[in-house]
């Protein structure tokens, strides 16, 4: 291929590439835009900028929504759920990685399988075992569910990684006098760093962000998550209150935005860690 055909071909996909950034964050840019306007004017122009930029719709949502305990409820799940699969993921990977035994093959393949099973087939019989459990639309059980569903998951993402590691690291520990548990939290949970950023950013963007599933766990009227609370207030059929709308969707887009942010090139290379040895 001639370095004119390459150099033609880069054009193109930077120009693809620009396209698709546009799309993905106009969106973004016409919420910001329209949460500083009254109603009045977004139904008029929602494309042109505010002709009195206001506030009123961000107080509204912590006055009339009360967003505040929410958000502070959603953290705290997201807090919990990554503390349990924190906690519980990468022991069970480092065990299934370093045996070979028919138990710990048994148990990959219970995982795997938990990755191609949609949530809507387990729905009805998981709200009937909480119901017989006693703690059906308790957050207790939403957060029994965010533990199991992100737990094949994230074992896989361990593993992956944890083959990747030398055993000789262990069991050099070993010799010096260390014993099981002190070689996985002292040696191994370290260099599982990357793994442990994603595990954090991945399931704390989606818990953060999670509706359907926690609508349906909690049900209507007693989970009090931020996404269950803003469409409580501004679900009326009748009444469509795109100010406060888009000013809730920028502000609880904005935790889980720094986050990544901050933490996205731990995430890309926790995604590719344990791909190449």
């Amino acid at each position: 291929m001639s370095p004119r055909r390459v150099h033609y071909d880069r054009h193109i996909l930077g120009f693809t590439l620009f396209l698709a950034g546009v799309l993905v964050v106009s969106p973004c840019f016409l919420a910001i835009l329209n949460s500083f306007k009254t109603l009045r004017e977004i139904v008029r122009s929602p494309l042109s900028l505010p002709e009195h930029f206001t506030l009123e719709n961000y107080v509204y949502l912590f006055t009339g929504v009360k967003l505040a305990l929410p958000m502070v409820n959603s953290f705290l799940m997201c807090i919990s759920v990554i503390a349990g699969l924190v906690a519980i993921a990468p022991m069970a990977a480092h065990w299934m990685a370093r045996r070979s035994t028919i138990v710990s093959k048994s148990l990959q393949l219970f995982m795997l399988m938990g990755l191609t099973i949609p949530f809507q087939v387990i729905m009805i019989p998981l709200l009937q075992e909480y119901r017989i459990l006693g703690i059906q639309s308790t957050y207790f059980a939403l957060l029994l569910h965010y533990i199991s569903w992100g737990l094949p998951l994230c074992v896989f993402i361990y593993s992956g990684f944890i083959s990747s590691v030398p055993k000789e690291l262990e069991e050099s520990a070993v010799i010096d006098g260390c014993g099981p548990v002190g070689v996985f939290w002292r040696i191994v949970f370290p260099l599982l760093t990357p793994c442990t950023v994603t595990v954090v950013i991945f399931w704390g963007l989606w818990i953060w962000n999670d509706f359907m599933q926690a609508f349906i766990v909690m049900g209507p009227d007693k989970g009090r998550l931020v996404f269950v609370q803003l469409w409580r207030f501004l679900s009326d059929k009748y009444v469509k209150n795109w100010n406060h709308i888009f000013a809730g969707v920028v502000v609880l887009s904005m935790p889980v935005t720094i986050l990544y942010v901050a933490l996205q090139r731990h995430f890309i290379k926790g995604l590719t860690a344990g791909a190449v040895k």
